[in-house]
């Protein structure tokens, strides 16, 4: 088979691979992309250091906020109270795409299983945080979860333009997609249900990638849902969706906010461009003093962290897709071993499911419809039986891919 007929959504014109080989794509793409993609509002660093959304207070904040900052936020990363003891359930999810499935499977296999308890902190970052509305509210919201990364929706991602669509800025599946799949599934009355839990104390967070800071922004859903803002579903709908658009494959998205007197729009992406997994302010695992709280931590991530063995075809496409996924199995790795760390360090237990089994998928289809069914499934069994690991695999035990 040669490499037309792999990867034919990947091809590029003859025009194109001409203009390369004497060295003036980069030029034609840049020119391309400067009359394809709308202008921005110029703003300075000091016009983001100061940026708020309008009308809205103490919603967000940087991942890496400096140490002297934690003691006056920390109402805003963790939770209001705990148990006689102490104990609190936190639970982390994820980035991984259409992996995400295989976290949506947990969920729904642990109610099942009967064990499954109400959560006082919930992050997510990328599928997690599209998961975590659903998770964060309770049992009641399953099988709305389970439609989401299961159902002829979801297929509707798939629709894909073009790989120079998500090279020239307009993503290579159009966000009115991963918007609808979003709208279909957050309303009214689960935004109520988030703001009651937030009131009570606990907490819902997600995370995106402020491009142009290039910093990781934890944004407090509950916070969002609770306030009296006419706009607060759209704008819980809008962080969803920046936190879940992968770059190239999705548009990044603008957040309208202000500061030091001017309007600008800020430009969110996939919170997983920076980390794979979130709990708490990077400073705040130095100064880890939870104050009498010893949380019980499960962590899903929505992906394998296991090295796999695959002959690498020496085609450049494939060869940044597996240096990419090597990256990223690494750092979900990275942040799941200082989580489990942070647990033992303040006597809190830690549990951890993943994806630990290769499942196909078509290359040509970014949210694969059959692989899906297939993670919600083993996240389901799994979910059932409870089978929790401590932490994550050793690089020596090695998933064979096909």
């Amino acid at each position: 088979m040669n490499n037309k007929e792999q990867i034919p959504e990947k091809a590029i014109s003859t025009a194109a691979a001409g203009a390369a080989s004497k060295g003036m794509l980069p030029f034609i793409l840049a020119f391309i992309a400067s009359c394809t993609t709308p202008e921005r509002t110029p703003f300075t660093l000091a016009d983001q250091e100061a940026a708020k959304v309008p009308g809205y207070q103490n919603i967000r904040f940087y991942a890496d906020m400096p140490a002297t900052e934690l003691a006056t936020r920390r109402t805003l990363f963790l939770p209001r109270g705990a148990g006689r003891d102490g104990r609190s359930n936190w639970l982390v999810l994820s980035s991984g795409g259409a992996g995400g499935a295989f976290g949506a499977g947990v969920l729904a296999g642990w109610s099942e299983r009967g064990d499954r308890p109400e959560f006082d902190l919930v992050t997510g970052v990328s599928a997690g945080a599209l998961i975590a509305p659903f998770a964060f509210v309770g049992s009641v919201a399953d099988s709305r979860l389970a439609t989401l990364f299961t159902s002829v929706s979801s297929a509707k991602l798939n629709k894909s333009r073009s790989l120079l669509a998500g090279v020239l800025g307009q993503g290579a599946i159009p966000a009115s997609s991963l918007r609808g799949l979003i709208d279909a599934h957050i309303d009214a009355d689960l935004i109520e249900r988030i703001a009651a839990r937030h009131r009570a104390g606990a907490r819902l967070l997600v995370v995106t990638t402020n491009l142009d800071a290039e910093r990781s922004v934890v944004w407090d859903l509950g916070a969002i849902a609770a306030s009296d803002m006419p706009d607060k579903l759209d704008l819980f709908s809008v962080v969803l969706e920046a936190s879940a658009s992968i770059p190239a494959i999705f548009a990044p998205v603008r957040i309208s906010v202000s500061g030091n007197g001017a309007s600008f729009e800020e430009l969110h992406a996939d919170g997983g461009a920076i980390r794979q997994t979130y709990l708490v302010p990077d400073a705040f695992y130095a100064d880890n003093d939870l104050g009498g709280m010893r949380p019980d931590i499960h962590a899903i991530v929505n992906g394998e962290l296991a090295p796999s063995f695959a002959v690498t075809p020496q085609q450049s496409i494939r060869i940044a897709e597996r240096a990419l996924s090597s990256l990223e199995k690494s750092s979900a790795t990275r942040g799941i071993t200082e989580i489990a760390t942070f647990a033992r360090q303040n006597r809190a237990t830690f549990r951890l499911m993943y994806i630990d089994r290769h499942i196909s998928a078509n290359p040509k289809l970014a949210f694969d419809p059959d692989y899906m069914r297939a993670a919600f499934a083993l996240g389901q069994a799994k979910g059932r039986a409870g089978a929790w690991e401590f932490g994550p695999p050793i690089g020596t035990d090695l998933l064979e891919s096909d």
